[in-house]
């Protein structure tokens, strides 16, 4: 997947209505707004195939209440995938929000009980919502519970979910905590399990990336230089142990000398 730099919308009020509306589903993030399936690269053919088949079957995917659970490492184009699923259902008129239990929990920490019950009500009042990041939002009893009780409602709802996960399915099933292992259960009755796969375009990316910042990391530049006689704290411990190695075996061997030359010498008297 392809994400885009952020772009002003054409000048006409049909496209700017429509932008502010791509904004509104995700709270104000201009640079998801183009994460749509117009500036998808064509990279992974698979999401971008299974993305548009969700949307131009929605209508019954809603009435189902199923969704989408994306699986996969950073960079992979999890995110990419739920947005312009996201954004064409947004143009199409649909009331849609792409989130994270993270940011709701952070949300509804700011708020009275009265302000908390308004908030959910407005989220179940939704037709779409997309949860990024399942499972960074941490394992306290707290957060277990109510991203519990966001799921279960969901589900009862019939709201179709689209979640992302960095973490493999194995790893999840594999947690000791009771609410996280429901919640599982709930997700994986309403969601198809995809895993998103790094185009070889995007790794290479990644690794030319991870080099140039190696190769400027490791320098020096023309600001700095290192003195000829300069080693590494590590690396002068390491000379001060060698040395005293190098001497007790120096010790050793004279001593085993010495004691050769006791019996030699014994020998001829």
């Amino acid at each position: 997947m392809k994400e885009t730099k952020t772009e002003t919308p054409k000048d006409s009020t049909e496209a700017l209505i429509r932008y502010e509306y791509r904004r509104k589903a995700f709270c104000g993030l201009d640079t998801m707004c183009h994460w749509d399936f117009a500036h998808d690269n064509g990279e992974n053919p698979f999401i971008t195939n299974t993305g548009l088949q969700y949307v131009y079957n929605y209508k019954e995917m809603k009435e189902e209440g199923m969704g989408i659970m994306y699986f996969g490492g950073a960079g992979a184009g999890k995110s990419y995938a739920a947005a312009q699923i996201v954004n064409a259902l947004t143009d199409a008129g649909y009331d849609c929000l792409f989130t994270s239990f993270r940011n709701i929990l952070t949300e509804l920490g700011t708020l009275s009980n009265e302000g908390k019950r308004n908030y959910l009500n407005q989220l179940f009042r939704k037709d779409l919502l997309a949860f990024d990041e399942y499972g960074c939002e941490g394992e306290g009893n707290y957060s277990n519970q109510m991203v519990l009780y966001i799921i279960s409602n969901c589900y009862q709802r019939h709201i179709p979910m689209l979640v992302t996960t960095p973490y493999h399915r194995e790893s999840l099933v594999k947690s000791n905590n009771a609410l996280r292992l429901q919640t599982l259960s709930r997700l994986w009755q309403r969601c198809c399990c995809v895993q998103v796969v790094a185009p070889p375009s995007r790794r290479h990316q990644t690794r030319e990336q991870m080099n140039k910042t190696e190769a400027l990391l490791k320098g020096p530049g023309p600001w700095y230089e290192e003195p000829d006689n300069y080693k590494e704290p590590c690396q002068e411990e390491k000379e001060k142990v060698r040395r005293k190695e190098e001497l007790a075996k120096a010790k050793a061997k004279a001593k085993a000398t010495q004691l050769k030359l006791i019996k030699e010498g014994n020998g001829k008297d």
